[in-house]
């Protein structure tokens, strides 16, 4: 920040070239997507004094002059964090270089804060003195565990977003099916987001996007299926979905199909097993209550 008596806010290396919307939004989480985006129109937040659009990519050292009261109006407190809630994550490291963390997500930890989440992996690690800066690089349901990829750079945050994009990150995940899938089959079903009883859910839908996923099986028994899933697009629930469609849902998922078992140790058995790009490879062991569960069935 440039000085206590201007409501400026100087970029720094980490916010080099982002945009000025989610700069902001970064600075001062208080302040809604549509104040925000009403004082960026109105010419009450310049960028090196010149007016500017929500999308304006930001250099470092850009002086961001905003009003008074969103510069000097208090931030939120930073949630408490528990000490085993930092060490749980810790623990669970997979890798780590000058770009990169990569961790094996608990199932039941959303990857940021939201409804009904007070905090997120996200909000946890940047607590961390090492991981200040550290941003999501992609997503995975609150109910599936295994591999998380987060940049500690803005440049390797593109690069990564840049992989997405050409399909350059292969990823595969491993689940237990209530049903039979004894062959390879590829599902190429179109998703679109819906409300249903108030819950984010994917529904197959002409007007939906395009949305392919591999399945691989691995074995059978007793009705049931332990499976290879590889998405070869990245939607919301996608794998869950898709997994319904061919009328064998994620074991645990009662939300598409699944019978409801309250003797389970988990919600939904979906573990992002691999996950691949450029020169990196990164494998997040099975949990053991995949394997518990298998050889009870």
């Amino acid at each position: 920040m440039n000085s206590v008596n201007k409501p400026i806010f100087t970029v720094d290396e980490h916010s080099d070239g982002q945009r000025l919307d989610n700069f902001l939004r970064k600075q001062r989480k208080q302040i809604s997507t549509g104040q925000l985006y009403k004082l960026i129109r109105k010419g009450q937040v310049r960028v090196n004094g010149k007016r500017c659009q929500p999308a304006t990519k930001l250099q470092k050292n850009d002086q961001v002059r905003v009003p008074p009261f969103m510069y000097f109006e208090e931030t939120r407190a930073q949630p408490v964090i528990a000490p085993e809630s930092m060490d749980r994550l810790l623990a669970a490291v997979i890798a780590e270089d000058d770009n990169y963390l990569v961790i094996n997500k608990p199932a039941g930890l959303p990857v940021h804060t939201g409804t009904g989440h007070a905090v997120g992996v996200i909000e946890i690690l940047q607590q961390h003195a090492d991981y200040r800066h550290l941003l999501l690089a992609h997503r995975l349901d609150v109910v599936t565990s295994g591999c998380l990829v987060l940049a500690k750079n803005r440049q390797a945050l593109l690069n990564f977003q840049a992989f997405l994009k050409a399909r350059a990150v292969s990823k595969t995940y491993v689940a237990l099916l209530q049903g039979v899938l004894s062959e390879t089959v590829t599902v190429q079903q179109k998703l679109a987001e819906q409300r249903i009883n108030g819950i984010k859910t994917a529904v197959i839908a002409d007007s939906g996007k395009v949305a392919e996923t591999h399945f691989k099986p691995q074995a059978v028994r007793a009705g049931y299926s332990r499976v290879e899933c590889a998405p070869v697009t990245g939607r919301t629930h996608q794998i869950r979905a898709h997994a319904a469609f061919l009328n064998c849902p994620i074991i645990g998922d009662v939300q598409y199909g699944a019978s409801h078992r309250p003797d389970l140790n988990r919600a939904v058995y979906l573990h992002a097993w691999q996950i691949s790009f450029e020169d990196h490879h990164f494998v997040a062991p099975i949990p053991d209550e995949f394997e518990r569960l298998w050889q009870s069935l």
